[in-house]
C-alpha cells in the first residue's frame, strides 16, 4: 500500500515540477486515462504513457506556477482514490479533483478524474 501512495505522491510531483522522466516508471504501456474520453480527439493524440505526458505539459504551458497537492488518499488493495487541489496564481477559485487509480504490478494501468 505504502508504494501504491508513493507512486500517487509522484504522479502529484510531476505535475508540480512538469519533470516526466520517471512517467515510463510509473505508467505502463497499456495505461487508459479515462477521464480524457472527451478530450482526446482536441488535444492527446496518444496513448499510454505518452498521453500523461502530453497532459502534464499542457498543464504546465497553461499554468507554469501550477502545484499539485494531495489532501486526502485512500488505498485499498489495487486501487488508490485521491483528493488534489491545484494551486496557481491563474487558478481563481479553489479547483480540486477526484484521482481514482488502478494500479497493477507497481504500475498505473488505469485513471478516472473528476474536478470537483
Amino acid at each position: 500500500m505504502e508504494d501504491n501512495k508513493a507512486i500517487v505522491q509522484k504522479i502529484a510531483e510531476i505535475f508540480s515540477t512538469g519533470d516526466i522522466p520517471e512517467v515510463d516508471s510509473i505508467f505502463a504501456p497499456e495505461y487508459i486515462d479515462h477521464q480524457n474520453d472527451k478530450r482526446r480527439s482536441k488535444n492527446v493524440k496518444v496513448d499510454g504513457p505518452e498521453e500523461f505526458k502530453q497532459i502534464v505539459k499542457g498543464a504546465r504551458k497553461s499554468l507554469p506556477d501550477l502545484r499539485v497537492t494531495i489532501e486526502n488518499i485512500a488505498i485499498e488493495e489495487d486501487k488508490v482514490i485521491a483528493r488534489f487541489s491545484w494551486h496557481s496564481i491563474n487558478i481563481k477559485h479553489k479547483r480540486e479533483t477526484i484521482e481514482t487509480l488502478l494500479i497493477k504490478n507497481g504500475l498505473v494501468i488505469e485513471h478516472w478524474g473528476v474536478e470537483v
